[in-house]
């Protein structure tokens, strides 16, 4: 039982540096990445100007990162700066009209978080009988009074 617990700690004191590893953003512009901390003539890559990088270590003025695919590179620290995730953003529409589509059509559930007494619809008749056959546009808006 000891040795179990003397193993989870040394586990969570190994966890503990990649937890707290900061996340880089380019400062803007495309950021160029070498595959050492000396730059050579050509980049081995360049980074997006809105891609995320996860800092592992300094070394002067260069700074190493790990990109989304897993890739190490280093990258001039002052071309890029601290990334903080922001995450339940809400803005405040007033009386505002959003216009769209959505390119896969789908379910798509709008709920107000300040009315949860919200109850289920339940149908008591088919519509099959309320839908109409084939319609002419000219006889519906004559029948409606439409573009007389």
């Amino acid at each position: 039982m000891r040795r179990f617990f003397i193993l989870a700690a040394l586990v969570f004191v190994s966890a503990i540096p990649s937890l707290a590893a900061g996340k880089l953003i380019s400062n803007g512009g495309e950021v160029e990445l070498w595959s050492s901390d000396k730059k050579g003539d050509k980049p081995a890559a360049t980074g997006g100007a809105s891609e995320v990088f996860v800092e592992l270590k300094h070394k002067g003025s260069m700074v190493q990162v790990r990109n989304k695919q897993g890739e190490t590179y280093w990258a001039e620290a002052s071309k890029l700066s601290a990334y903080t995730e922001k995450n339940g953003q809400s803005m405040d529409l007033g009386s505002g009209k959003i216009d769209g589509y959505l390119d896969n059509p789908q379910a798509v559930y709008i709920i107000q978080e300040d009315n949860n007494g919200l109850g289920g619809i339940s149908l008591e008749r088919g519509f099959v009988d309320a839908i109409q056959g084939n319609m002419d546009r000219e006889t519906t808006e004559y029948r409606n009074g439409e573009n007389n």
